[in-house]
């Protein structure tokens, strides 16, 4: 009957150790383990800005000169569209299109309306909520020729 006993206690003390390991593993397991909505809020892609509407400033041409410039900037997503206007030395308008990613970072194609194939390639940043600075080099027109434009809304 001790026989018995020491069997039986033997038993249930590696019962024990057995569910206590378990336990152990499982609470582990369930402190290490991530949920995938945390993770679905980290890795939201970045929202890239509104940069719409009516801007106004100064063109500076290294051929013509100084002028001023506007321009009406629509967005649909991350693609620009509009029309733009300079006057002064460095007088010309037409359509312009372009992109904005993320990291406000601006590409636009001014083109000269009556020029042929001539335009304005113009690389820069939406800065401040509210201003557009870039450079720019003319492609396709009778001269080579580059400058900056930096205008707000």
């Amino acid at each position: 009957m001790l026989a018995k006993r020491i069997g039986f206690a033997t038993v249930a003390a590696a019962l024990a150790i057995f569910a206590i390991g378990q336990v152990a593993a499982s609470t582990a397991w369930a402190q290490s383990w991530d949920d995938p909505a945390d993770e679905a809020v980290d890795s939201a892609p970045p929202t890239v800005p509104d940069i719409s509407g009516t801007y106004s400033g100064n063109i500076d041409d290294h051929r013509k000169g100084s002028g001023t410039i506007s321009a009406t900037i629509t967005q649909t997503g991350n693609v620009l569209s509009g029309t733009w206007n300079s006057t002064g030395n460095a007088a010309g308008g037409g359509k312009l299109n372009g992109k904005v990613n993320a990291s406000s970072d601006v590409t636009m194609t001014l083109k000269l309306h009556g020029k042929g194939g001539c335009s304005l390639n113009a690389v820069g940043t939406f800065e401040n909520g509210d201003e557009i600075s870039m450079v720019y080099h003319a492609v396709g027109c009778h001269h080579s020729d580059h400058g900056t434009i930096d205008m707000t809304d």
